[in-house]
């Protein structure tokens, strides 16, 4: 092989790991999630799609994807491997009371909320912590 054969051999690895990097770093601020059930109706449906970005900027009032909590012990203060996305309305944050008790959301958590009170939320599982919210969603499709 020739000088000019191995740089562009070198130039293609480069090129392809740039692309697998990219790829990568996409994944880890952004994620597609499938809105199963009718806890977020009528704002959103069952089987539509939204756009989360990560971030740590959360507001009331925002929807935010999260790991969905244990069926039992509730949200950890550690992320559950592997646990499904739920998507949820942020009620309150941090030190803002609580809808139904008025008592403060703890520091680093949120109080969140279904659009249809018959979903599963934080008024049976309590405030969720922050670790556990990936983002908030940017668009539905």
């Amino acid at each position: 092989m020739t000088s000019s054969e191995w740089l562009s051999m070198l130039a293609l690895v480069a090129v392809a790991a740039l692309m697998v990097e990219s790829v990568r770093q996409l994944r880890r601020r952004w994620a597609l999630v499938k809105v199963e059930g009718v806890s977020m109706e009528p704002t959103l449906r069952d089987g539509h799609e939204v756009l989360a970005k990560r971030t740590r900027r959360i507001a009331t009032g925002d929807i935010v994807v999260v790991a969905a909590p244990d069926p039992d012990l509730g949200w950890s203060e550690t992320k559950r491997a592997k646990a499904p996305w739920w998507i949820k309305r942020v009620a309150a944050g941090p030190g803002e009371p609580m809808p139904g008790t008025g008592e403060p959301v703890p520091p680093g958590h949120y109080f969140l909320l279904s659009d249809n009170p018959a979903g599963e939320d934080s008024r049976r599982h309590g405030p969720c912590p922050a670790a556990a919210v990936f983002g908030t969603m940017i668009r539905e499709f």
